[in-house]
């Protein structure tokens, strides 16, 4: 048995703290839910981080050693649970993760995303009805997980296709084709609407252009109020030519009202030199790191090894290693693979003088393999190049 082609595991543990925690049917069992697992929330988040990131670095064997031995300090960890069943997914012990997200769905049905992989596992075993089942549970639990949604609307073509061939006789020996589901590696954090990545938010910088507008519509009322006053002297004026003459002096007082016109010339030239001046020094250098962290994306989805070590900071931390034997492993990872897709989705970044923080929710696929998880990118300014110094996977 293998599992469908198109594929997208849960690898990353759901986060036990406030604010973090997928919604659930009821805000009432929510409450429930965080009180009983924040004594555990701080304790288990280090060690499900220290497990999620031998899972990205393809160190299944070693992650599942690490569980074990965690999961015996804490047996009621759900981030750690979690991560057992999509390790035991990983090693292609099937009946036992789907045991592990079982037990999952029982101890916690508020969570659609153990529902997500239970169902993929029982339809890679050909068990398309009790797939579906399991799908339509967890819409029950999450009616806006898209996820769920696709899965089953994938499932159910799949179904039809099968019975419409069979009530054909087309070809008796057909096998069915393998489902496009998508198993899911992070239950993301949400704020209310149920999925993550519905949470978008547009750049502030871009509405700055607006108050240029008013100052062109201030600049231009006084051109407009002499062209009127002209027009409507012409026709009393010939009337009394001989008694306007003694008063001619007077318009040679009216000189100096041009003055308030050049006042607001200068004040429109000082507001274009201003709007001229271009971005702060701080949104610069936050488009800076940004597209650093783009380029980073872009060298590892070419496959362009040396591009990619060039966003490392020579005092890069690969955790646990050197510095040359993390090259080595990811040269290995990275060239002459599969075809690789790396997207960067809601980035977000924190500057601190010379230093940066970039988080975001990370896609990657390659072949069959599919992963969507949190990472912060820890950055430094190194002369005029931002570069990564520490790489955090689920946060």
């Amino acid at each position: 048995m293998s599992l469908p082609p198109v594929l997208s595991w849960l690898r990353a543990a759901p986060m036990l703290q406030p604010g973090r925690w997928i919604r659930p049917v009821t805000a009432a069992s929510l409450m429930c839910v965080m009180a009983a697992a924040a004594p555990l929330a701080q304790a288990a988040t280090a060690p499900a981080a220290e497990v999620q990131q031998l899972v990205d670095q393809g160190k299944i064997n070693d992650a599942a050693q690490r569980v074990q031995t965690l999961l015996k300090q804490s047996p009621q960890d759900v981030q750690l649970r979690f991560l057992q069943g999509v390790i035991a997914a990983e090693q292609q012990k099937y009946d036992q993760a789907i045991q592990v997200f079982t037990a999952l769905t029982r101890d916690h049905p508020q969570l659609p995303e153990p529902y997500n992989n239970l169902a993929v596992l029982h339809a890679a075993k050909g068990e398309d009805r009790k797939a579906a089942q399991v799908l339509e549970q967890a819409i029950r639990t999450n009616p806006s997980y898209a996820t769920a949604h696709e899965n089953l609307g994938d499932l159910y073509a799949r179904m039809a296709g099968d019975a419409y061939a069979k009530a054909l006789q087309l070809d008796n020996n057909r096998k069915p084709a393998p489902p496009k589901l998508s198993l899911i590696k992070q239950i993301f954090p949400t704020s209310g609407t149920g999925t993550g990545a519905a949470v978008v938010e547009p750049k502030a910088p871009a509405p700055t252009p607006a108050p240029a507008a008013p100052a062109v519509a201030a600049a231009s009322a006084p051109a407009v109020a002499p062209a009127v006053a002209p027009a409507a002297a012409p026709a009393p004026a010939p009337a009394r030519v001989a008694q306007a003459t003694p008063a001619s002096p007077a318009p040679a007082a009216t000189p100096p009202a041009p003055a308030a016109p050049a006042a607001a010339v200068v004040d429109k030239a000082d507001k274009t030199e201003k709007a001229k001046e271009g971005p702060s020094a701080h949104q610069q250098a936050v488009d800076a790191v940004e597209k650093a962290v783009l380029a980073w994306a872009k060298a590892w989805e070419q496959q362009n090894i040396n591009a990619y070590y060039a966003a490392y900071s020579p005092r890069f931390d690969p955790q646990g290693g050197t510095l040359a034997a993390w090259k080595q492993e990811r040269k290995d990872r990275i060239v002459g693979r599969d075809a690789i897709t790396v997207a960067v989705r809601n980035l977000k970044v924190t500057l601190d003088g010379d230093k940066a923080a970039a988080s975001f929710q990370q896609y990657y696929a390659s072949g069959s393999y599919k992963a969507t998880t949190r990472k912060t990118l820890r950055m430094q300014r190194e002369g005029n190049q931002w570069r990564i110094v520490r790489e955090e996977t689920g946060r």
